[in-house]
């Protein structure tokens, strides 16, 4: 993909997209492809902007089309000052391994002028990585760099979506923009969310002692865990 088909400049509102597969939660046999998707929106002109609502179109390989139509983004309608930028990431299922997403948003200035900037076309493809993926998988054994503990990587998000307050205690203040994984400690009964750039692959294959394991793990081979379906909601209802 050339970067010309994932950038636009509108009203020098300019918005680029890339992608990412996660082939983790993705499960092929059953039609079912996760992609992340991150998009950055900067403000060239020498006015404020608020952006305001959202329109996206999707379509998979199969021609299947959705439209997608809100306020804001991820829940927020971030104002840019002349030379600011907003990024964010978010994800998109699909039924094939391969799709677009183009759309537009509404944005209003500081004069309560409104017009729309569009998003352009970009690719989802599980052979198109354009940023990085998260370092570790489910079922990965990791350790901790300074803590040294081994825990293993249950469930993981792209960037941090926790409480403040986990965050707040985190002495290292590690980037927010990057992935977050929730890990079952070693040897405890603890659940941690931990940065990507606090953990380091074990190395070898620990067996980790934890009352979670058997909950969710199925089984193991030489390298890590074997995740089952089950989900963190699943377990509070337990």
């Amino acid at each position: 993909m050339t970067t010309s088909s994932s950038v636009d400049v509108k009203q020098n509102i300019k918005v680029s997209a890339k992608t990412v597969f996660l082939e983790d939660y993705s499960k092929a046999k059953e039609n079912k492809f996760l992609f992340c998707y991150k998009i950055s929106i900067q403000n060239n002109s020498n006015k404020s902007v608020k952006l305001l609502n959202r329109h996206w179109i999707i379509i998979d390989s199969n021609s299947k089309k959705d439209e997608v139509k809100g306020s804001g983004v991820l829940g927020l309608q971030p104002e840019l000052s002349p030379g600011a930028k907003h990024e964010y990431l978010s994800f998109c299922n699909l039924e094939t391994n391969f799709g677009t997403m183009e759309g537009s948003y509404e944005f209003v200035d500081q004069e309560n002028n409104t017009f729309f900037v569009d998003i352009p076309r970009f690719y989802l493809a599980d052979n198109l990585n354009e940023f990085d993926k998260p370092r570790f998988q489910r079922g990965s054994i990791v350790q901790h760099k300074e803590d040294g503990y081994y825990a293993v990587v249950t469930d993981y998000d792209m960037y941090f979506i926790n409480d403040e307050e986990i965050y707040n205690k985190d002495e290292t203040k590690p980037a927010k923009d990057k992935p977050w994984f929730y890990v079952l400690i070693n040897k405890t009964n603890a659940i941690s969310y931990i940065a990507q750039e606090n953990l380091v692959p074990a190395g070898e294959f620990v067996e980790i002692e934890h009352p979670l394991v058997d909950f969710f793990f199925k089984d193991f081979d030489d390298e890590k865990y074997i995740r089952n379906d089950k989900t963190w909601d699943e377990l509070k209802g337990s």
